[in-house]
């Protein structure tokens, strides 16, 4: 059995805090988790904001597209009453970086936005080994790869590829996929092949045991605080 798991908290400690804002991270950073993840998205005037929907109505008192606001426009914005939060301001990813260096790595996923801005934004931060940039986007890592070969890198998919060559091939370390597509056996022939499997989004306590005895050692979790405390009985 594999006791070093790794916890991803999704989007922050986002079971009880405003997802993808610097509240939830700093509440994650605080549990000890081993990563903060987050969501990015490009806006009208080219800077990276972390936000996980297209449009702003979800999550924020702002209404439309991301990609057609600016960063003032979002400056302005609150995101954090629709969790009953007051004073939360959108986050933006050269902020994170910032205030996250030398605290908690981080996993980046790119929804809709420049890699090249994200590899620069990790660069100045001087965080490159301690990111891991993900996509649903398969041409978005490749990009990653090109650019930033330093930076480790992660295929996001809703279920197993037909085999690891598309990850292998890309020189692409680690395969995140959902939980629900889980298969053992399916999984061994990753596993051999040198692939690391993450599993998303796992908040039940009985699949969390169950994942970590079947050899997954990196689990992102929207309760980072139950799983902490699964690792800390086994």
């Amino acid at each position: 059995m594999n006791t070093q798991i790794i916890v991803v908290a999704h989007r922050g400690f986002s079971s009880i805090y405003p997802e993808n804002t610097m509240l939830a991270f700093d509440k994650a950073v605080q549990l000890k988790v081993d990563f903060i993840e987050l969501d990015v998205r490009e806006t009208k005037d080219g800077e990276i904001v972390v936000m996980h929907d297209a449009t702003l109505d979800r999550t924020t008192n702002g209404k439309g597209k991301v990609s057609d606001v600016t960063r003032e426009d979002l400056s302005l914005i609150d995101a954090g009453s629709w969790k009953g939060f007051q004073n939360v301001k959108v986050a933006f990813l050269d902020e994170v970086l910032e205030r996250m260096k030398d605290r908690v790595k981080i996993l980046i996923e790119i929804k809709e936005a420049s890699p090249t801005k994200v590899g620069r934004l990790i660069e100045k931060s001087g965080m490159l080994q301690n990111v891991i940039v993900g996509s649903f986007n398969l041409d978005y890592i490749k990009e990653i790869r090109k650019v930033f070969p330093s930076i480790s890198t992660t295929l996001i998919s809703s279920r197993f590829p037909e085999t690891p060559d598309v990850l292998l091939e890309n020189g692409i370390p680690i395969l995140d996929v959902n939980y629900k597509s889980w298969n053992y056996e399916i999984a061994k022939e990753f596993f051999s092949r040198g692939v690391t499997l993450a599993l998303w989004t796992v908040d039940d306590i009985k699949k969390m045991k169950e994942l970590i005895d079947n050899g997954i050692n990196l689990i992102t979790t929207n309760m980072p605080n139950i799983l902490l405390d699964v690792i800390k009985k086994i």
